[in-house]
């Protein structure tokens, strides 16, 4: 039975990984973005379950075995005790009498596994079923919590909600659902079991056309089944633990289930602009610290792509969702099926893997994908080749590195070049004495000189690779001091390596000098990949700079690839860095380069909260003012504006100046409702934020801003006539019943 379950299980692990990772891979490719929501759905789920479908067919009663009953059956069995990756295996014979009748997709078992190893199998087996069955256990706690606490949530007695809830369900055809009260901590509306609609507080104040958006994307959940189909996932998900890749196509599934349903909750009556901003106040009260019970079907969740699904909504893609001809559709679909009817004569071939792919020229990948179970390993690719060596124990160098003196276990060094391959394993014996096996090819050769020269090269690379940086730092230090240190730093070629020498540098005892700081920059920008320059200047951001050392990092980290890594890299200078100008200048030129809204906003915030000068708040708004979206912007400037009294006249009208650049009234407003809640904002702040407001959409949210003005305009006495008219006219364009608001509002002012 341990037998029988294991092999599912392992057939499961292989063909789900094979589907749900290929189609993974021709998602990144971009092959998936035009088709529909729907195919890619149909895609997903195949992938998900196929794998479970596959491995289970072959133990259906009547599937062929197609070895024949008499053909012998090779065993691989390794030495238990050894464990170096280098393993000579030996082959048994078996007869088929022995063979075991669980199979291995469509093949049966060679033969019955070693004692260790079938221990090993057989606690792999019991943790697997012991762990489902505690999150299966978990699971269904949770899902009867969740119908206990819906059943006791209050009834929601808003006749309005009511009447257009009965007005959408009846547009798309559906039963009305029950509408409730969600609990406090439930940040956004969602489909709970039982067809019961909860809204939370925020919900209940939206206008009508936004509070239909929101209607028609739960009725569209309902629609699809998507609360059964949660629940399934949710069992297949705690079932299958083992496989990762499982969470991956559920997240997929749950992000085109979102765009399914905002699809059908703004197609009908054009409701695209109100049901984004729905997702934006939800995103608000996500981001205060709501969330939501994840076995209900709601609008959003703290990990949901918001934004993504805004900016679908608003720009082209909802106006022109990708749809494939339905011809297309099914020749995907049925290629997905077909792949199901093939893959369960997909199975590991019983033979000795380094052997055959050195016949076939890829040996290169056994020392690659091989590991050392105890020791120290590393392997390097370069044009032509590739070099790995492996010590099991300990190895003591000579002093010019050039050979191996003292040695307790073994080592094993390898080079492949120009379709020859060297190996030299050295083996401890005992006393001192080393035995020394070298071969080329495969075969045992003599040590020439030819051979001796490639050694004292390889002994070179495998005592830099393999000491530890730190060590091999104080040693040179010791030797030669920083010139010794610096030197072997900049010969690294490699960036993993350089950057541990790095590292291991600036780790020396006292303050480094401003030359080696200069020298250690200067490597650091060498660096090719971006997170390990991310690293390396991260490293050396830990020093204390002076202004030259600052002007020549921030100039190393503005050529790292990647938005996170620059982000990362900077947040590491935030503490220290200089507020003189050059500096300011050079962080800005940084910045320059970050081209995500989401980096550019995190690193502003970070280096507001580390050094709130004046100086580095100028430069902060200025940098703000790349930020293309509204929310991250107005995140930004929120930042500066809770370090700000109000009464920094240049840093006030630059504020001003920034959030009118937020074509979002929603985000304008917020974002000039934080300036005006500093203490110190005086007239002339106030004029600022309302040249600011004078450029918002005539509405709502432009009376919000011109009645806080006005509020804010009762604690300056005496009252200035001037700002009084100004804020009449600001409110020109407004309907009467707004002016007559900013009237009730000025006219309590005296």
């Amino acid at each position: 039975m341990t037998d029988a379950l294991l092999t599912w299980l392992c057939s499961y692990l292989l063909h789900s990984s094979l589907l749900i990772g290929g189609l993974w891979a021709a998602d990144r490719a971009g092959l998936l973005a035009r088709l529909s929501t729907t195919t890619q759905e149909g895609l997903w789920r195949l992938a998900l379950l196929g794998g479970l479908v596959s491995a289970s067919l072959p133990l259906l009663p009547g599937v062929p075995n197609p070895i024949p009953a008499d053909a012998p059956v090779a065993l691989v069995v390794h030495e238990p005790a050894q464990v170096v990756a280098d393993l000579q295996p030996a082959r048994v014979e078996v007869a088929p009498a022995a063979l075991p009748t669980a199979r291995l997709g469509a093949l049966p078992l060679a033969a019955s596994l070693a004692p260790r190893t079938h221990d090993t199998a057989i606690g792999f087996v019991l943790l697997w079923l012991v762990g489902a069955a505690l999150l299966l256990a978990a699971l269904i706690l949770q899902w009867v919590w969740l119908r206990r606490a819906v059943r006791r949530l209050p009834e929601l007695d808003d006749v309005r909600w009511h009447r257009l809830a009965a007005q959408r369900a009846a547009d798309m055809a559906l039963p009305l659902p029950m509408l409730r009260q969600a609990r406090p901590g439930w940040a956004s509306p969602l489909m709970a079991p039982g067809r019961v609609l909860c809204l939370p507080a925020w919900c209940l104040v939206l206008p009508d056309d936004e509070a239909l958006a929101v209607l028609g994307h739960e009725l569209a959940h309902l629609r699809r089944r998507d609360p059964a189909w949660r629940l399934l996932a949710a069992g297949l998900r705690a079932l299958l633990w083992p496989q990762l890749l499982n969470r991956v196509a559920l997240q997929r599934l749950d992000l085109l289930a979102e765009l399914a349903c905002d699809a059908a909750a703004a197609a009908p009556q054009g409701q695209r602009l109100a049901l984004a901003q729905s997702l934006l106040r939800c995103a608000e009260a996500l981001k205060a610290g709501g969330r939501g019970p994840g076995l209900a079907c709601g609008a959003a969740t703290a990990g949901s792509p918001l934004m993504a699904r805004v900016r679908r909504l608003l720009g082209s893609e909802g106006d022109d969702a990708p749809r494939e001809r339905r011809g297309l559709r099914w020749a995907l679909l049925g290629a997905m099926l077909a792949a199901l009817v093939a893959l369960p004569a997909v199975v590991v071939s019983r033979t000795d893997g380094s052997s055959l792919l050195e016949r076939v020229g890829l040996g290169g990948l056994t020392d690659e994908l091989s590991i050392s179970a105890r020791g120290k390993r590393t392997y390097s690719r370069y044009p032509g080749g590739s070099f790995s060596a492996t010590l099991d124990g300990q190895a003591g160098f000579s002093d010019a590195e050039d050979e191996v003196q003292t040695l307790s276990g073994t080592l094993v060094v390898k080079e492949r070049e120009g379709g020859l391959t060297r190996e030299m394993r050295l083996t401890s014996m005992g006393e001192g004495r080393i035995e020394r096996d070298y071969r080329v090819g495969g075969e045992a050769r003599p040590m020439d000189e030819v051979a001796r020269r490639w050694w004292a090269q390889a002994v070179q690379r495998v005592a830099e690779d393999l000491t530890d940086p730190r060590l091999r730092a104080r040693k040179l230090f010791a030797r030669g001091g920083f010139d010794a240190v610096l030197a072997d730093v900049e010969r690294a070629k490699a960036d993993f390596q350089r950057r541990r020498r790095i590292e291991a540098a600036l780790q020396l005892d006292g303050p480094l000098p401003a030359p080696v700081q200069d020298r250690l920059i200067t490597a650091s920008a060498g660096l090719q990949g971006g997170f390990e320059r991310r690293e390396a200047l991260s490293a050396v951001a830990r020093q204390p700079l002076a202004e030259p050392q600052q002007l020549a990092w921030l100039a190393a980290a503005a050529g790292i690839d990647g938005d996170f890594e620059r982000r990362e890299a900077l947040g590491a200078l935030a503490p220290r860095l200089a507020d003189s100008p050059a500096v300011l200048s050079a962080w800005e030129q940084a910045l320059s380069g970050i081209g995500g809204d989401f980096e550019l906003r995190s690193a502003i915030v970070a280096q507001v909260a580390a050094t709130p000068q004046p100086a580095v708040l100028a430069a902060a708004l200025q940098a703000a003012t790349r930020i293309q979206g509204d929310f991250e912007k107005r995140e930004a400037l929120g930042a500066v504006a809770r370090r700000l009294r109000g009464d920094e006249a240049e840093l006030v009208d630059a504020y001003a100046r920034a959030a009118a650049g937020i074509s979002g009234g929603f985000e304008r407003r917020e974002a000039l409702n934080l300036l005006l809640d500093r203490p110190g904002l005086g007239l002339a702040g106030l004029e600022r934020v309302l040249s600011s407001a004078e450029g918002m959409d005539a509405g709502f949210e432009r009376l919000q801003v011109l009645l806080r003005v006005a509020e804010k305009m009762g604690a300056v006495w005496p009252v200035d006539a001037g700002l009084v008219d100004r804020v009449r006219r600001a409110g020109r364009g407004m309907g009467e019943h707004e002016r007559g608001q900013i009237e009730t509002a000025l006219d309590r002012l005296g």
